[in-house]
């Protein structure tokens, strides 16, 4: 018999703290180009991490969490579009005009600016593809629609936005 003391495996307070310093930033960066707005971005990621944790027994595979993380993202994301949708109807039903966001400094940018212009899926699939670097399963995945979706929104948006940022690239090379 050894003398070697064998160290306990990680709790699950380690593994989730270890899961949310590495990929938080992350997160936060993909429901901030989804939603647009920073406070909204960090209660949707506090959101994904609190859904993880009440889930943790079920959560089988640790090395699938950040999968879970940014599924759980795009869908809160969801949420807050359906209620922002919400909102404004009533808001013209009533007739009163929505008061307007302060945008930051990074939402000025023209690429940013139409990418917000973009149908939320295909906002989605564009952020997810080439932001958040997944492949087109992992998009598929993700989103819980099929790779043939994903690649014909993808394709789409990218289209709409060559037309949107085309017509402010001619006004900046004037």
């Amino acid at each position: 018999m050894s003398d070697d003391l064998v160290e306990p495996p990680p709790s699950r307070d380690e593994l989730a703290a270890v899961l949310y310093h590495r990929h938080r930033a992350e997160l936060v960066r993909l429901a901030y180009g989804l939603l647009g707005d920073r406070a909204d971005a960090e209660e949707v990621v506090q959101d994904a991490f609190a859904a993880l944790l009440s889930r943790w027994s079920s959560l089988r595979d640790v090395d699938s969490a950040p999968g879970y993380l940014r599924t759980a993202v795009v869908n809160g994301v969801r949420g807050r579009w359906r209620r922002r949708r919400v909102r404004e109807f009533a808001s013209k039903t009533v007739r009163r005009e929505p008061t307007p966001n302060e945008r930051d400094v990074v939402e000025q940018s023209v690429v940013l600016a139409a990418v917000s212009q973009l149908p939320m899926r295909k906002r989605a699939c564009v952020l997810l593809r080439y932001y958040a670097d997944l492949s087109e399963v992992e998009t598929a995945v993700v989103l819980g629609v099929s790779v043939g979706t994903v690649k014909s929104q993808t394709s789409k948006a990218l289209s709409q936005l060559a037309a949107l940022i085309e017509p402010e690239q001619s006004e900046v090379n004037r």
